[in-house]
């Protein structure tokens, strides 16, 4: 089968991939329909996170299941499904804790998320066990449905920063991730202010009716609007404008990653405002609150804006790493098109 792997530092390549024969009781092959590029893997490509060379990337995805191996239950062929690419082992002492996104691995290794230390889905067929698949209602579309694993990832931040409707949310960063957060945000009745510098991006939040600026407008926006409860920095180096943002006792939440990015921390400020920061890793176990999230917001499917071959990745990547006013708000792999 064809997929995009991660061949060299910073470098993808199509290759030609065959996974095992047979499958291992429990597991089932997918054959993937969509495929969510993330901001991880950009993140990769620009040399702001580490990659592992030789694997198949890709984390967010939807498919049909084309077989199933020995006890599975609850799956069988034809089947439209949705993957979570956290595969927790089930048996460390996080794990049996209910704290699987804390999963020490089973070689004590850490977490194993498939498209990030193990083969993903950026390919046209993708093996995993059943406990990390879900059925796909027939009511939420391919285009809402790759945006599961997205979403998820959202609600564990929303309930870690513990935010409530009522308050004000300023989020950094228009991306994909953001758009998510900010029509999650609207539905449960939190007001969102947003930044982008690309223009296309805040046109399109604009179309869905959301409140999203150039940075350049954010400290007039500042001094004329209500205090600021909660700041989510998307793109990974805002901290010192969130820190400027946030009310006194307000919360500041971590998400967009960038490795290289250092923020030489004012203790004096956050003690004395009393501004927390949130760090909150992995989503753990929210995958049926966000299908019931996609199930209540289909219009999350709009995002998905640009779709690619995966012969076509160069060009995909070089879209969104090299166009500052690209159009694409989330790009998607179509590696088995005749199913759409």
């Amino acid at each position: 089968m064809k997929a995009i792997s991660l061949i060299d530092t910073q470098r993808l390549g199509l290759i030609n991939h065959e996974p095992v024969d047979e499958l291992v009781a429990g597991h089932v092959e997918i054959a993937i329909v969509l495929s969510g590029i993330c901001g991880t893997d950009l993140a990769v490509l620009t040399g702001r996170e580490e990659g592992h060379i030789g694997v198949i990337r890709g984390h967010e995805a939807v498919g049909i299941i084309i077989n199933v191996g020995k006890h599975v239950t609850s799956l069988q062929p034809g089947m439209r499904v949705v993957i979570d690419p956290n595969e927790y082992c089930a048996n460390c002492e996080p794990c049996r804790s209910a704290k699987t996104h804390l999963c020490h691995g089973q070689h004590n290794n850490g977490l194993a998320i498939a498209g990030v230390n193990k083969d993903g889905t950026f390919a046209q067929r993708f093996i995993t066990h059943e406990r990390f698949v879900h059925a796909l209602p027939d009511n939420i579309s391919w285009e809402t449905g790759v945006l599961i694993e997205p979403i998820a990832c959202i609600l564990n931040n929303i309930d870690q920063a513990s935010l409530t409707s009522g308050e004000r949310v300023l989020i950094l960063g228009s991306g994909p991730m953001s758009l998510v957060a900010q029509l999650i945000l609207r539905s449960v009745g939190v007001i969102t202010l947003t930044t982008d510098s690309n223009t296309s991006r805040i046109a399109f939040g604009r179309s869905l009716g959301l409140d999203i600026i150039h940075p350049d407008e954010l400290a007039t926006r500042l001094s004329t609007s209500e205090t600021i409860d909660a700041v989510i920095d998307t793109v990974g180096n805002q901290l010192e404008t969130a820190a400027l943002a946030v009310r006194r006792g307000g919360r500041i939440i971590l998400f967009g990653f960038n490795g290289n990015y250092q923020y030489p921390l004012p203790v004096k400020h956050f003690l004395v405002n009393a501004i927390s920061i949130i760090a909150a890793g992995e989503y753990n176990q929210h995958f049926p609150r966000a299908l019931d999230i996609a199930r209540r917001l289909p219009e999350l499917g709009k995002l998905v804006t640009h779709r690619y071959s995966l012969e076509d990745y160069s060009h995909a990547f070089d879209e969104l790493l090299n166009n500052p006013c690209t159009p694409a708000v989330k790009s998607v792999f179509t590696p088995n098109p005749h199913y759409l």
